[in-house]
Protein backbone atom coordinates (compact mmCIF):
# COMPACT_ATOMS: atom_id res chain seq x y z
CA UNK A 1 0.00 0.00 0.00
CA UNK A 2 0.86 3.61 -0.35
CA UNK A 3 3.38 5.07 1.88
CA UNK A 4 1.85 8.16 3.59
CA UNK A 5 4.28 8.86 6.13
CA UNK A 6 5.81 12.13 5.17
CA UNK A 7 9.04 12.19 7.28
CA UNK A 8 11.49 14.59 5.87
CA UNK A 9 11.18 14.53 1.79
CA UNK A 10 13.47 16.51 -0.76
CA UNK A 11 11.61 20.01 -1.45
CA UNK A 12 10.76 18.44 -4.79
CA UNK A 13 7.46 17.02 -3.78
CA UNK A 14 4.12 17.35 -3.84
CA UNK A 15 3.16 16.52 -0.40
CA UNK A 16 -0.08 15.68 1.21
CA UNK A 17 -0.71 18.45 3.81
CA UNK A 18 -0.76 21.09 0.59
CA UNK A 19 -2.85 21.73 -2.20
CA UNK A 20 -1.48 21.16 -5.19
CA UNK A 21 -1.38 24.94 -6.22
CA UNK A 22 0.62 26.05 -3.18
CA UNK A 23 3.08 23.00 -3.59
CA UNK A 24 4.34 24.05 -7.14
CA UNK A 25 4.44 27.65 -5.90
CA UNK A 26 6.46 26.37 -2.96
CA UNK A 27 8.57 24.02 -5.32
CA UNK A 28 8.88 26.69 -7.85
CA UNK A 29 10.05 29.34 -5.62
CA UNK A 30 12.73 26.82 -4.11
CA UNK A 31 14.08 26.33 -7.65
CA UNK A 32 14.38 29.94 -7.66
CA UNK A 33 16.07 30.86 -4.54
CA UNK A 34 18.77 27.64 -5.26
CA UNK A 35 19.15 29.07 -8.93
CA UNK A 36 20.27 32.53 -7.40
CA UNK A 37 22.58 30.64 -4.74
CA UNK A 38 24.04 28.97 -7.10
CA UNK A 39 24.64 31.77 -9.46
CA UNK A 40 27.27 33.03 -6.89
CA UNK A 41 29.13 29.74 -7.30
CA UNK A 42 32.91 30.81 -8.27
CA UNK A 43 32.48 27.31 -10.34
CA UNK A 44 31.21 29.06 -13.18
CA UNK A 45 30.85 25.86 -14.85
CA UNK A 46 29.26 24.22 -12.06
CA UNK A 47 26.80 27.85 -11.77
CA UNK A 48 25.94 28.20 -15.15
CA UNK A 49 25.14 23.74 -14.82
CA UNK A 50 23.19 24.05 -11.95
CA UNK A 51 21.39 27.43 -13.06
CA UNK A 52 19.96 25.73 -16.13
CA UNK A 53 18.92 22.72 -14.11
CA UNK A 54 16.70 24.58 -12.17
CA UNK A 55 15.31 25.89 -15.32
CA UNK A 56 14.57 22.63 -16.23
CA UNK A 57 13.34 21.36 -13.18
CA UNK A 58 10.78 24.94 -13.00
CA UNK A 59 9.44 24.22 -16.18
CA UNK A 60 8.49 20.53 -15.85
CA UNK A 61 6.72 21.68 -12.81
CA UNK A 62 4.59 24.17 -14.85
CA UNK A 63 3.84 21.25 -17.40
CA UNK A 64 2.55 18.91 -14.71
CA UNK A 65 -0.08 21.59 -14.17
CA UNK A 66 -0.40 22.51 -17.69
CA UNK A 67 -4.18 22.50 -18.18
CA UNK A 68 -4.85 23.83 -14.53
CA UNK A 69 -2.36 27.06 -14.91
CA UNK A 70 -4.07 28.18 -17.66
CA UNK A 71 -2.73 31.70 -19.72
CA UNK A 72 0.24 31.55 -16.86
CA UNK A 73 1.82 28.64 -18.24
CA UNK A 74 2.83 29.96 -22.38
CA UNK A 75 4.52 33.12 -20.23
CA UNK A 76 6.16 31.19 -17.22
CA UNK A 77 7.36 28.60 -19.83
CA UNK A 78 8.66 31.16 -22.25
CA UNK A 79 10.22 32.91 -19.65
CA UNK A 80 12.35 29.91 -18.06
CA UNK A 81 13.23 28.23 -21.25
CA UNK A 82 15.11 31.93 -22.50
CA UNK A 83 16.79 31.98 -19.56
CA UNK A 84 17.93 29.03 -19.70
CA UNK A 85 19.42 29.46 -22.97
CA UNK A 86 20.56 32.29 -22.62
CA UNK A 87 23.75 30.13 -20.82
CA UNK A 88 23.61 27.30 -23.31
CA UNK A 89 26.47 28.53 -24.80
CA UNK A 90 29.13 27.97 -21.98
CA UNK A 91 27.35 24.73 -20.75
CA UNK A 92 27.47 22.90 -24.58
CA UNK A 93 30.85 24.40 -24.74
CA UNK A 94 32.13 22.28 -21.00
CA UNK A 95 29.77 19.37 -22.48
CA UNK A 96 31.78 18.78 -25.65
CA UNK A 97 34.79 18.49 -23.34
CA UNK A 98 33.21 16.27 -21.12
CA UNK A 99 31.83 14.10 -24.04
CA UNK A 100 34.99 13.91 -25.75
CA UNK A 101 36.88 12.43 -22.32
CA UNK A 102 34.23 10.19 -21.29
CA UNK A 103 34.27 8.73 -25.28
CA UNK A 104 38.36 8.49 -24.68
CA UNK A 105 37.91 6.48 -21.55
CA UNK A 106 35.80 3.69 -22.96
CA UNK A 107 38.77 3.27 -25.74
CA UNK A 108 42.55 2.03 -25.47
CA UNK A 109 43.27 4.31 -23.17
CA UNK A 110 46.67 6.77 -23.23
CA UNK A 111 46.93 6.41 -26.70
CA UNK A 112 43.89 7.84 -27.80
CA UNK A 113 44.51 10.58 -25.31
CA UNK A 114 47.98 11.50 -27.36
CA UNK A 115 46.58 11.01 -30.55
CA UNK A 116 43.45 13.34 -30.15
CA UNK A 117 45.07 15.61 -28.21
CA UNK A 118 45.23 18.56 -30.58
CA UNK A 119 41.54 18.24 -31.28
CA UNK A 120 40.94 18.12 -27.71
CA UNK A 121 42.65 21.37 -27.18
CA UNK A 122 40.57 22.75 -29.86
CA UNK A 123 37.41 22.31 -27.49
CA UNK A 124 39.18 23.46 -24.84
CA UNK A 125 39.95 26.95 -25.96
CA UNK A 126 36.17 26.56 -27.55
CA UNK A 127 34.97 26.18 -24.17
CA UNK A 128 37.79 29.04 -22.56
CA UNK A 129 35.91 31.22 -25.00
CA UNK A 130 32.37 30.74 -23.89
CA UNK A 131 33.20 31.24 -20.27
CA UNK A 132 34.62 33.80 -20.34
CA UNK A 133 32.19 35.35 -22.73
CA UNK A 134 29.46 34.65 -20.25
CA UNK A 135 31.44 35.11 -16.85
CA UNK A 136 30.89 38.71 -15.94
CA UNK A 137 29.00 40.54 -13.05
CA UNK A 138 26.13 42.21 -15.58
CA UNK A 139 25.31 39.31 -17.02
CA UNK A 140 25.16 37.20 -13.33
CA UNK A 141 23.28 40.38 -12.03
CA UNK A 142 20.81 40.11 -15.10
CA UNK A 143 19.97 36.76 -14.70
CA UNK A 144 19.50 37.58 -11.19
CA UNK A 145 17.25 40.08 -11.60
CA UNK A 146 15.03 38.15 -13.55
CA UNK A 147 14.85 35.22 -11.30
CA UNK A 148 13.64 38.01 -8.61
CA UNK A 149 11.65 39.32 -10.93
CA UNK A 150 9.96 35.40 -11.87
CA UNK A 151 9.89 35.15 -7.91
CA UNK A 152 7.78 37.53 -7.00
CA UNK A 153 4.56 36.85 -9.49
CA UNK A 154 4.56 32.94 -8.49
CA UNK A 155 2.01 33.87 -5.75
CA UNK A 156 -0.12 35.02 -8.25
CA UNK A 157 -0.37 31.68 -9.54
CA UNK A 158 -4.12 30.11 -9.34
CA UNK A 159 -5.12 26.52 -10.73
CA UNK A 160 -8.43 26.23 -11.70
CA UNK A 161 -8.45 22.13 -10.85
CA UNK A 162 -7.45 20.73 -7.85
CA UNK A 163 -6.34 17.32 -6.60
CA UNK A 164 -5.01 14.99 -8.96
CA UNK A 165 -6.87 16.31 -11.51
CA UNK A 166 -4.91 19.95 -11.44
CA UNK A 167 -1.67 17.29 -12.64
CA UNK A 168 -3.65 14.51 -14.70
CA UNK A 169 -3.65 16.73 -17.55
CA UNK A 170 -0.11 17.57 -17.62
CA UNK A 171 0.86 13.98 -16.77
CA UNK A 172 -1.08 12.58 -19.80
CA UNK A 173 0.15 14.93 -21.96
CA UNK A 174 4.10 14.89 -21.10
CA UNK A 175 3.90 11.13 -20.91
CA UNK A 176 1.85 10.37 -24.05
CA UNK A 177 4.19 12.69 -25.74
CA UNK A 178 7.70 11.06 -24.81
CA UNK A 179 6.03 7.65 -26.02
CA UNK A 180 5.53 9.34 -29.17
CA UNK A 181 9.53 10.41 -29.49
CA UNK A 182 10.13 7.00 -28.68
CA UNK A 183 8.94 5.69 -32.14
CA UNK A 184 9.42 8.30 -34.25
CA UNK A 185 13.26 7.61 -32.79
CA UNK A 186 12.99 4.14 -33.00
CA UNK A 187 11.40 4.50 -37.19
CA UNK A 188 14.06 7.53 -38.24
CA UNK A 189 17.09 7.18 -36.39
CA UNK A 190 18.13 11.00 -36.55
CA UNK A 191 19.74 12.62 -33.84
CA UNK A 192 17.07 15.11 -33.70
CA UNK A 193 14.54 12.45 -32.87
CA UNK A 194 16.72 10.65 -29.92
CA UNK A 195 17.15 14.73 -28.43
CA UNK A 196 13.60 15.15 -28.85
CA UNK A 197 12.70 12.05 -27.34
CA UNK A 198 14.93 12.36 -24.34
CA UNK A 199 13.40 16.17 -23.48
CA UNK A 200 10.51 14.51 -23.32
CA UNK A 201 11.93 11.53 -20.81
CA UNK A 202 13.23 14.12 -18.58
CA UNK A 203 10.32 16.00 -17.92
CA UNK A 204 8.36 12.87 -17.63
CA UNK A 205 11.00 11.77 -15.04
CA UNK A 206 11.04 15.23 -12.79
CA UNK A 207 6.75 14.24 -12.85
CA UNK A 208 7.59 11.07 -11.13
CA UNK A 209 10.07 12.98 -8.71
CA UNK A 210 7.26 15.48 -7.98
CA UNK A 211 4.70 12.75 -7.49
CA UNK A 212 7.07 10.76 -5.48
CA UNK A 213 5.04 10.96 -2.34
CA UNK A 214 1.72 9.24 -3.07
CA UNK A 215 3.41 6.00 -3.37
CA UNK A 216 7.43 6.40 -2.66
CA UNK A 217 8.82 2.94 -3.51
CA UNK A 218 6.94 2.27 -7.07
CA UNK A 219 7.30 6.46 -8.14
CA UNK A 220 11.14 6.10 -6.95
CA UNK A 221 11.96 2.81 -9.24
CA UNK A 222 10.89 4.24 -11.94
CA UNK A 223 12.06 7.46 -11.78
CA UNK A 224 15.31 5.49 -11.30
CA UNK A 225 14.84 3.63 -14.66
CA UNK A 226 13.81 6.90 -16.24
CA UNK A 227 16.89 9.06 -14.79
CA UNK A 228 18.88 5.59 -16.58
CA UNK A 229 17.39 6.66 -20.01
CA UNK A 230 17.66 10.07 -19.78
CA UNK A 231 21.65 9.73 -19.18
CA UNK A 232 21.68 7.40 -21.70
CA UNK A 233 20.18 9.47 -24.23
CA UNK A 234 21.89 12.48 -22.90
CA UNK A 235 25.29 10.42 -23.93
CA UNK A 236 23.53 10.06 -27.60
CA UNK A 237 22.53 13.19 -27.78
CA UNK A 238 26.12 14.95 -26.55
CA UNK A 239 28.28 12.53 -28.92
CA UNK A 240 25.66 13.93 -32.01
CA UNK A 241 27.16 17.50 -31.32
CA UNK A 242 30.22 16.74 -30.51
CA UNK A 243 30.24 14.59 -34.27
CA UNK A 244 28.51 17.77 -35.80
CA UNK A 245 31.36 19.95 -34.28
CA UNK A 246 34.31 17.26 -34.98
CA UNK A 247 32.79 17.41 -39.19
CA UNK A 248 31.90 21.10 -39.33
CA UNK A 249 34.70 22.34 -41.97
CA UNK A 250 34.62 26.23 -39.92
CA UNK A 251 36.40 24.46 -37.15
CA UNK A 252 39.38 22.90 -39.69
CA UNK A 253 39.81 19.84 -37.34
CA UNK A 254 39.57 17.86 -40.45
CA UNK A 255 43.60 18.81 -40.76
CA UNK A 256 44.35 16.51 -37.61
CA UNK A 257 45.43 12.95 -38.72
CA UNK A 258 43.23 11.45 -36.49
CA UNK A 259 39.76 13.36 -37.05
CA UNK A 260 38.66 10.24 -39.27
CA UNK A 261 39.61 7.77 -36.33
CA UNK A 262 37.34 9.74 -33.96
CA UNK A 263 34.32 9.79 -35.98
CA UNK A 264 34.28 6.21 -35.80
CA UNK A 265 34.64 5.92 -32.37
CA UNK A 266 31.70 8.44 -31.83
CA UNK A 267 29.87 6.32 -34.29
CA UNK A 268 29.63 3.25 -32.63
CA UNK A 269 29.13 3.99 -29.11
CA UNK A 270 25.72 5.93 -30.46
CA UNK A 271 24.78 3.15 -32.36
CA UNK A 272 25.65 0.94 -29.14
CA UNK A 273 23.62 3.57 -27.30
CA UNK A 274 20.64 3.46 -29.94
CA UNK A 275 20.67 0.03 -28.86
CA UNK A 276 20.49 0.09 -25.13
CA UNK A 277 17.74 3.01 -24.82
CA UNK A 278 14.97 1.06 -26.64
CA UNK A 279 14.13 -1.91 -24.41
CA UNK A 280 14.42 0.64 -21.73
CA UNK A 281 12.04 2.79 -23.41
CA UNK A 282 9.71 0.14 -24.03
CA UNK A 283 9.41 -1.23 -20.76
CA UNK A 284 8.53 2.58 -19.51
CA UNK A 285 6.69 3.84 -22.37
CA UNK A 286 4.51 1.34 -24.39
CA UNK A 287 1.71 1.58 -21.70
CA UNK A 288 -1.30 3.62 -22.41
CA UNK A 289 -1.33 7.43 -21.28
CA UNK A 290 -4.33 6.70 -19.60
CA UNK A 291 -3.87 3.58 -18.13
CA UNK A 292 -0.92 4.93 -16.25
CA UNK A 293 -2.79 7.57 -15.39
CA UNK A 294 -5.95 5.86 -13.95
CA UNK A 295 -3.15 3.83 -11.68
CA UNK A 296 -1.60 6.79 -10.33
CA UNK A 297 -4.65 8.35 -9.83
CA UNK A 298 -5.22 5.24 -7.91
CA UNK A 299 -1.97 6.08 -5.47
CA UNK A 300 -2.86 9.54 -5.14
CA UNK A 301 -6.28 8.96 -3.63
CA UNK A 302 -4.80 6.02 -1.55
CA UNK A 303 -2.00 8.51 -0.54
CA UNK A 304 -5.03 11.34 0.89
CA UNK A 305 -7.15 8.91 2.00
CA UNK A 306 -4.58 7.48 4.52
CA UNK A 307 -2.81 11.42 4.96
CA UNK A 308 -6.51 12.02 6.53
CA UNK A 309 -7.07 9.09 8.37
CA UNK A 310 -3.70 9.23 9.99
CA UNK A 311 -2.44 5.83 9.02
Amino acid sequence: MPDCQEGVTMSYRLRADESVETGIQRIVIEQIDRARRELQDEDRVAAIHHFRQRCKKIRAALRLVRPALGKHFARENERFRDLGRSVAGARDSQMLVETFDHLLEQGDGGSDRRRFAPIRNVLVARRTAALESSDNEDRIARLDKAMMEARAEVPEWSLRREGFAAVRGGLDRTYYRAGRSMHVARKKARASDYHEWRKRVKYHRYHCDLLRNIWKAPMKARGQELHRLSDLLGEEHDLAVLEEVVRNPANDLARYKYQPALLELISQRRAALQQAVMPLGQCLFDEQSEALGDRLALYWQAWQTMWATGQ
